[in-house]
């Protein structure tokens, strides 16, 4: 039988044991999981853990997981991480003490509990099964019997873990920032945070919206001659604008092809890419494509926002980053959508290249990420203290920039977090620090808005 062998390079040491286990959906979950406990983001974790259940002990053996599994395993990882805290505190009720468990044993519990609680295809006794059996080839019988009396007192509980009243502590006040933490699977310094700044309500609506599954959505190429009889045919499949050319989809409505053709062969014929549309909107909102001077995207990244900016025929000249990784497929992207590619450079935004810029400038700023929780859930784990030091760079950044543009100039300052320090009030702080500088508009995801990711975005021009 294949078995699942070291995942990268360099990566932290696993259990030996835990590499013998056969190339399941459960078993990579499990794998992902333990490397993003090393500090990998749960994107990183999922591509080191899926190649790495490949085999080549008989050729007659299939290669990797089907299709089907690798779509479980990484639905498994994303929503046990999102749902992580939620878990920990429901396991801590049926067992006495969690934390002396070994960190495999707990994550192959919390996988069983988020599939009791979150998984309605499959079946209970699976999700049991399953979980016992790898605790067995793990820990032995003694452990394996401690897993399933675990969670057999999970499913006694019935769904009272589905109400905000089992989260509720002796010491706790109903609805309180502590309490709802917890129901919504947020660390306190996140959910305390919005409480503060934004209020309960608001707060709790932005809980909601980063607990629930995200949105997919896809843009479609404004230059590509099938982009109208596509965009109307995606709109009856259940799709929901987003802009003029975005168009999203819920969980699971999303089609695998339309019009006699599958999205994917869309996609390598330059017809759509795949992006968020909260970064497809703010671009909207901010009137940039309307955009009529050269423009350099100064944190480019993987480079999402300098084609969608080409695709509307904006003169995107010069795309930089401190990643060549990130910015390595930018000319690839470009010549899979027909666009001429932008000169591209590594480059530190804090101390750029140029020492001035006639155009304008496009700021997609490293920053916090908590818009955009329920697509990255493994920002939960991050401590307050990197927020703190987004917020420093940020202000490098912003400081820098505005010394290089020119009268006329306009500066785009967009993050996708929801943090008043790494927004308006970066905005307010550079307005007072440099002469010249006016805001001409700002914008931020209605926080009442279901499933669209918290972005913000500003727009100031040089006088």
């Amino acid at each position: 039988m294949a078995t699942i062998r070291a995942a990268q390079s360099g990566s932290a040491p696993l259990p030996g044991k835990i590499r013998k286990l056969s190339p399941t959906a459960r078993h990579c979950a499990l794998w992902a999981l333990l490397l993003a406990d090393t500090g990998m983001t749960a994107q990183q974790a999922l591509a080191a853990a899926l190649p790495s259940a490949s085999t080549t002990a008989s050729s007659s053996e299939t290669s990797g997981l089907a299709p089907v599994e690798r779509n479980l395993c990484s639905e498994l990882v994303y929503g046990y991480l999102r749902t992580e805290l939620r878990i920990a505190f429901i396991l801590s009720r049926v067992l006495p003490r969690p934390q002396s468990l070994p960190r495999p044993l707990l994550h192959v519990l919390g996988l069983a509990v988020y599939g009791l609680l979150f998984q309605s295809k499959v079946p209970d006794y699976a999700a049991v099964f399953s979980a016992v059996e790898t605790a067995r080839a793990l820990y032995g019988q003694g452990l394996a019997r401690v897993a399933n009396g675990a969670l057999r007192s999970v499913q006694r509980l019935a769904d009272a873990p589905m109400h905000e009243d089992f989260y509720l502590s002796k010491d706790a006040e109903f609805g309180c920032a502590e309490h709802m933490g917890l129901f919504y699977s947020l660390p306190l310094w996140i959910m305390g945070h919005w409480y503060k700044h934004y209020g309960r309500d608001a707060a709790l609506q932005l809980a909601r919206r980063s607990f629930e599954r995200p949105w997919n959505a896809v843009r479609l190429n404004a230059q590509h001659s099938d982009a109208v009889v596509l965009r109307e045919a995606l709109l009856a499949c259940g799709g929901e604008a987003v802009g003029q050319w975005g168009i999203a989809f819920a969980p699971g409505v999303q089609p695998t092809s339309v019009c006699g053709q599958s999205l994917h062969d869309f996609q390598n014929e330059g017809a759509l890419s795949y992006q968020s549309a909260g970064s497809q909107l703010v671009l909207e909102e901010l009137g940039l494509y309307g955009w009529d001077k050269p423009v350099w995207d100064v944190c480019a990244g993987f480079g999402g926002k300098t084609v969608a900016l080409l695709e509307r025929e904006v003169a995107v000249s010069f795309a930089t980053d401190r990643s060549m990784l990130r910015l390595s497929g930018l000319p690839g992207q470009c010549l899979r959508l027909g666009l001429a590619c932008p000169s591209v450079a590594l480059a530190d935004a804090v101390k750029p290249p140029l020492k001035y810029w006639d155009g304008h400038l496009l700021v997609d700023a490293p920053c916090s990420g908590l818009g955009v929780l329920a697509r990255r859930p493994d920002i939960r784990r991050r401590p307050p203290q990197e927020a703190i030091e987004h917020q420093s760079l940020q202000q490098s950044i912003l400081r820098s920039l505005a010394t290089k543009a020119r009268s006329g100039s306009q500066i785009a300052y967009i993050t996708c977090t929801l943090r008043p320090n790494e927004n308006e009030k970066q905005i307010e702080q550079l307005v007072r620090e440099v002469d010249g500088l006016q805001v001409l508009r700002q914008w931020q995801t209605p926080h009442e808005h279901p499933w669209l990711e918290g972005m913000f975005g500003a727009l100031l021009v040089k006088a």
